[in-house]
């Protein structure tokens, strides 16, 4: 960044007003006013020596994860655009991020700088809610030598165990998704497989992906002895479900996987993560979100000390796109907070390996 021009950090709504007063239309500026205070908004301006602003990017980050993503840059200057940017990533860093990713619109470019600061692109979506035609970028802020899976965004508000395990599953002799009309099909019938009505609970969802992979080794770590995810349930809603958990152990034991009863600890997940395997994960939502609610995610690999997940909830009322949750770093102490469920906290993981 030239020493002539000056950085500030600044609220979104006061630099929407500025861009308005340049004569830029709503929808050019309406990023920077919706940018919600729970996702970690912010909004950094260089200025020339008459104060000027000359550059002005926005980003947004899930709370508890480590990557933060670029919304919008707008600029009067590239080389102020480009430092600029070299700013916010040199400033993610120091707070613990490791990803620096960029979104762009469909018909939007990616300056000509982005490639020379290490910005490089991401796999395109199979399927991902209305957000397919969004281009996504990342630039990792420490060494990354992992291969990129492929990404599907659940269809429902239920079938984020099946496309976890579907995800993981890329790869196998069985496959996962191939990013054609059939998908949803997919999605669903291996969620009727898995499920126990509607979630999917660690046991069964264990052995719905123990039959799809065939060869593959399936383990299952569940420390609570009872039924899971059962806690709004009464009476017979509570009494079928229960039941058809306990004949998923049955069908476990009958099929050799390995059912674990004590508390895997996080510094085993990301150990077995580093070593090749896949880790699908039962988290509350609540420190991503700021809602509780019981959910899947699958980590594929580590970059640096953080462990990175394919999250098929697209919180697309909420702005995002599949760049937010595709490809995202967690810390081992927010998965920590994350992979529990309950009041009872009980923390439910399956692993596998696949290829």
């Amino acid at each position: 960044m030239p020493a002539s021009l000056r950085v500030d950090s600044s609220s979104p709504a006061s630099v929407a007003d500025e861009l308005e007063g340049m004569g830029l239309p709503a929808e050019r500026i309406e990023p920077w006013r919706r940018a919600r205070e729970e996702y970690r908004p912010a909004a950094w301006v260089a200025r020339g020596a008459d104060d000027a602003m000359l550059a002005a990017v926005l980003t947004r980050g899930r709370p508890a994860t480590a990557a933060i993503k670029i919304t919008d840059v707008w600029c009067a200057d590239e080389s102020a655009a480009a430092g600029l940017v070299d700013v916010v990533a040199e400033h993610a860093l120091a707070q613990g991020d490791v990803a620096l990713k960029w979104e762009v619109d469909a018909g939007g470019e990616l300056p000509a700088f982005a490639a020379d600061l290490g910005f490089v692109p991401m796999r395109r979506p199979w399927a991902a809610v209305g957000t397919e035609n969004v281009r996504g970028y990342v630039r990792w802020l420490v060494p990354a030598g992992h291969d990129e899976p492929g990404y599907y965004a659940q269809t429902t508000l239920f079938t984020c165990g099946a496309v976890a395990a579907l995800i993981a599953a890329e790869g196998s002799a069985a496959g996962g998704f191939g990013a054609g009309a059939a998908d949803r099909d997919v999605e669903l019938g291996f969620w009727r497989r898995a499920s126990n009505y509607p979630a999917c609970e660690p046991i069964g969802l264990a052995v719905a992906l123990h039959d799809h992979l065939g060869d593959a080794p399936v383990e299952v770590a569940l420390d609570s002895e009872g039924p899971v995810l059962l806690e709004s349930f009464t009476g017979f809603d509570r009494s079928f479900r229960a039941e058809l958990q306990e004949d998923s152990l049955r069908q476990a034991r009958e099929r050799g996987i390995l059912v674990r009863r004590d508390r895997v600890d996080i510094d085993e997940v990301v150990h077995r993560v580093d070593a090749g395997e896949h880790a699908l994960l039962l988290i509350d939502e609540q420190p991503m979100h700021g809602e509780t609610g019981p959910h899947w995610v699958v980590a594929h690999a580590r970059v640096g000390d953080t462990l990175v997940v394919e999250d098929p909830w697209v919180g697309v009322d909420a702005g995002e796109t599949w760049v937010d949750s595709h490809e995202l770093p967690i810390h081992p102490d927010d998965l920590d907070r994350l992979v529990r469920w309950s009041d009872d906290a009980y923390r439910g993981v399956i692993f596998t390996r696949v290829g």
